[in-house]
């Protein structure tokens, strides 16, 4: 077997190694799409404790004291616009617009879960309460640590690398989502 060959076989197992890690939820979960991102998550995530954990206080769409439930809007559909308007706030933050960009964010129920995708990954016990992973496009998360600032803190690091043709150094991405984080209300 030609070289050329050995590496196409190897690049395909990679990506579908990673492909395969990067939705774990798919087969036992459900999924809803935004602009900018698309949700995977467990069956027993509850999305309207995950929609009240998320309260992007500067967006004119949404305002937590005037929220009231419309039976006639999904969870998911509020979700969507909440999600988008934290991407939009990253970027503008940031400004930084990276053209077609779209991240894949898996939520977890509960931190084991996290943990255990954290360690596949990576061999070594998780101490993040969510991480971005460049390779796969995704934020990993477990419900009971969302929260819009977290939610934009990782979005900026989307952001930051698919922005730069060269990435710049991991400390200086983690300083421009810190600064991301802090200035999400402003």
């Amino acid at each position: 077997m030609t070289y050329k060959k050995s590496f196409i076989i190897f690049s395909i197992f990679y990506i579908a190694s990673f492909s395969a890690l990067a939705y774990p939820q798919e087969e036992n979960g459900n999924s809803f799409s935004s602009k900018f991102c698309t949700v995977f998550y467990e069956n027993d995530v509850s999305l309207k404790k995950v929609n009240i954990r998320l309260n992007p206080g500067f967006s004119n769409f949404y305002s937590p004291r005037s929220h009231k439930e419309n039976p006639g809007i999904l969870t998911e559909d509020i979700l969507s616009n909440k999600l988008d308007a934290i991407f939009n706030r990253a970027e503008e933050i940031l400004d930084m617009y990276p053209s077609k960009i779209h991240v894949t964010i898996n939520i977890y129920k509960t931190q084991e879960g996290l943990n255990k995708a954290y360690e596949e990954f990576f061999n070594e016990p998780n101490k993040e309460v969510s991480f971005y992973i460049y390779k796969t496009n995704t934020i990993y998360t477990a419900e009971s640590q969302l929260n819009e600032n977290m939610l934009a803190h990782e979005m900026a690091h989307c952001i930051i690398d698919h922005y730069f043709i060269i990435m710049p150094p991991r400390k200086i991405q983690e300083m421009l989502a810190v600064y991301v984080d802090m200035h999400l209300k402003d």
